[in-house]
C-alpha cells in the first residue's frame, strides 16, 4: 500500500504549530492572495486558488498563473528563475500601498528549492506584502517576514496531498465553511453557516459519521499498564469484529494517549507510529481512520474509563468515586 505517512497525523501537528497559527492570522486580514506552485505543485496551487476564493463568502481574491500560456510568455520575456516576479509585478501594478498591505504571497513547495517561487517571495516582502510557504523541507535562504510552515515529509505525493488539504484548513480558520459533498450552492452553504443565525443540531458534518473509540483497555488489553512504553498485548476478544461491524458504516477513531506529541519516543518511534503499527500487525488497520491524541468530534465515545454524566453532580460524585477519585478526604 502507496505510504501516506500518516498524513492525518501530520496534518494535527502542522495546524498546532506557531507557524500555522501566524500564517492563519495573516491569511484572516488579506484579501489578495496570490498563489504560486513549482511543477506538480503548480496543479495544487491553481485547485488552491480556487476554492480560496469560491468558498470565502466574497471576502477572498486568489489567483494562481496556472496556464502554460502564462508561463510561457512570462518565461519567454525574462528567465525561468524570475518569471513569477514578473507575474506579481504585472498583477499589482495597480495596486496601491494600502492594497499591497493587505495581499498575500502564498507559496508552496516540495523540496523547497524552487527558486522562481522562492524570488516571488522576496520580491513580495521588498514590496510590502505578507508572504508564507508551505514546504515540505526548509529553503537554505533566509527571507525576514517570511512564515514558513514545514511539513517534514519524505515523499512529494504526501506534501501535495498534504498541501491541498493545509487550504481548506484556512478556509475554516477564517470563518468560512468546506461543505460536504454535493453541498456547494449558496443556499446549502447558508445553511450550514451558523453565523447566519441559524445554529445546526451538528456543528460539523463528522459529528454524524464519527465513533471515538479508546485504545488501552478497550482495543489493547493493556494488561501491566504502561509497562515499557511498548504495545505488547493482544487486542481484546471481539475487538475485531465490533470494529469491522462499525466500521462498515462510521469512521472510527482511535483516541489515545499514546499520540500525545510530547510522548517520548519508543523504540525510536513515536506512539502513534506504534499504534499504527499494532493495528497493522492485528488486520484491524483497514477498520480505523484515524489515531489521534486529541478528542474527535464524534457521535459516542467508548472508553473503558468513562464516566456518562446526565447533568446530576451528585450522582456523578458517586460514580467517579469507583475509578478512586474520591472527593471527600
Amino acid at each position: 500500500m502507496l505510504d501516506f505517512e500518516n498524513i492525518g497525523e501530520l496534518f494535527t501537528k502542522v495546524v498546532h504549530s506557531k507557524e500555522w497559527e501566524e500564517l492563519q492570522e495573516k491569511y484572516n486580514k488579506c484579501h489578495d492572495i496570490y498563489v504560486l506552485g513549482h511543477g506538480g505543485n503548480m496543479g495544487v496551487a491553481d485547485h488552491t486558488a480556487v476554492d480560496m476564493t469560491r468558498l470565502s463568502n466574497g471576502t477572498k481574491n486568489a489567483m494562481c498563473p496556472g496556464s502554460c500560456i502564462v508561463a510561457t510568455s512570462y518565461i519567454n520575456d525574462t528567465n525561468f528563475d524570475q518569471w513569477m516576479v514578473a507575474w506579481l509585478q504585472s498583477r499589482t501594478s495597480t495596486r496601491t500601498k494600502t492594497q499591497m498591505s493587505k495581499s498575500l504571497v502564498y507559496g508552496i513547495s516540495s523540496s523547497g528549492k524552487s527558486k522562481d517561487v522562492i524570488k516571488a517571495l522576496q520580491w513580495a516582502i521588498d514590496n510590502g506584502m505578507e508572504a508564507c510557504l508551505i514546504t515540505a523541507k526548509p529553503i537554505d535562504v533566509e527571507i525576514k517576514g517570511l512564515t514558513q510552515v514545514i511539513l517534514g515529509v519524505n515523499y512529494y505525493h504526501t506534501a501535495e496531498c498534504l498541501s491541498l488539504l493545509l487550504q481548506y484548513e484556512l478556509t475554516h480558520g477564517s470563518g468560512n465553511i468546506c461543505p460536504p459533498i454535493g453541498s456547494n450552492s449558496p443556499e446549502d452553504l447558508e445553511k450550514l453557516n451558523w453565523k447566519g443565525g441559524k445554529i445546526r443540531e451538528h456543528s460539523y458534518p463528522d459529528e454524524k459519521i464519527n465513533v471515538g473509540v479508546d485504545f488501552d483497555g478497550v482495543v489493547h488489553k493493556n494488561s501491566k499498564g504502561y509497562f515499557d512504553g511498548t504495545i505488547y498485548d493482544e487486542p481484546i476478544e471481539g475487538a475485531s469484529e465490533f470494529l469491522k461491524k462499525l466500521s462498515a458504516k462510521y469512521t472510527v477513531i482511535i483516541h489515545t494517549c499514546k499520540a500525545k506529541p510530547d510522548r517520548g519516543l519508543v523504540s525510536g518511534k513515536t506512539g502513534t507510529e506504534l499504534v499504527w503499527e499494532w493495528l497493522k500487525k492485528h488486520n484491524l488497520s483497514e477498520y480505523v481512520g484515524k489515531v489521534t491524541a486529541e478528542k474527535p468530534r464524534a457521535l459516542c465515545y467508548i472508553d473503558d474509563k468513562s464516566v456518562k454524566f446526565d447533568g446530576d453532580w451528585k450522582q456523578l460524585e458517586e460514580e467517579i468515586y469507583n475509578f478512586g477519585v474520591n472527593l471527600n478526604e
